[in-house]
């Protein structure tokens, strides 16, 4: 089964989506620098079962790059979207960025949503307001796609072959807003509380990888949202499900048929 694609004009940018399969929606927003398509091995099981809906947050893939504005668009993209493809309550899955977009808009409209999935989200044992050490920066678009690729595989040994031929694309379809400025800690224990649809967070237990949701943040969360399930992979890092896919999908599956 493959995509079809479309696009939405929001009030300010264009956004470019793809679907696929039937059944009760299922929405799938990426995180910082990945593209909607990043989501194809997830989506190929989920389709089975669901209408797969996978988006293209603003400054990344086929959708426009405004100069100013919120890297990803965040949760107001994400309910714009819904609301311009009548969806009728999907479920929302995110991962990292996408992970707060899906926390924001969970936390924000409830009455949208049925369910929420979040991939380690940027919750961080920090103070808000705290600045967050940066990630060193790859030039990838002095690249090209191959090299993108093996890049990639390098950096990534344990990923699947599967992953990388989106995950290359998007890299080199990246365009973040000029304005952007230092990331600061949020205080996501707010937004947790707000959120009070059935919720489920996934995290990684690899540090080494790049996880951001400790176990204390993991028992934070669950205090400010009583709504909340989590399960942790321990070999995973910030890619759970590109770092422990047959867990992820399982434990996607079984939450989303539970609720």
């Amino acid at each position: 089964m493959t995509w079809t694609e479309g696009d939405v004009e929001l009030d300010d940018v264009r956004l470019h989506y793809y679907r696929r399969g039937n059944g009760r929606p299922v929405v799938l927003a990426h995180g910082a620098g990945d593209s909607g398509l990043c989501w194809e091995r997830v989506a190929a099981v989920l389709a089975a079962d669901y209408e797969v809906i996978a988006y293209d947050a603003r400054h990344h893939g086929l959708s426009d790059a405004p100069e100013a504005g919120p890297l990803g668009g965040g949760g107001a993209d994400l309910i714009a979207l819904v609301r311009a493809l009548r969806l009728q309550k999907p479920a929302i899955v995110g991962h990292s960025m996408g992970a707060g977009a899906v926390a924001a808009a969970a936390a924000t409209r409830p009455e949208f949503f049925r369910r929420a999935i979040l991939e380690d989200p940027g919750w961080r044992d920090l103070t808000p307001g705290t600045a967050i050490p940066p990630v060193p920066a790859t030039d990838w678009q002095s690249m090209t796609f191959d090299e993108v690729i093996a890049a990639g595989k390098r950096q990534n040994p344990g990923w699947h072959d599967d992953e990388f031929p989106a995950w290359a694309r998007s890299k080199l379809q990246y365009r973040p807003p000029r304005n952007t400025v230092p990331r600061l800690a949020s205080d996501w224990r707010e937004t947790a509380a707000r959120i009070t649809i059935p919720t489920l967070l996934i995290c990684g237990g690899n540090k080494d990888r790049g996880r951001i949701v400790t176990s204390h943040t993991a028992e934070e969360a669950k205090k400010a949202c009583p709504s909340l399930e989590v399960v942790r992979f321990e070999q995973a890092g910030h890619n759970v499900r590109r770092e422990a896919y047959d867990e992820f999908v399982a434990a996607v599956s079984a939450f989303l048929r539970k609720h």
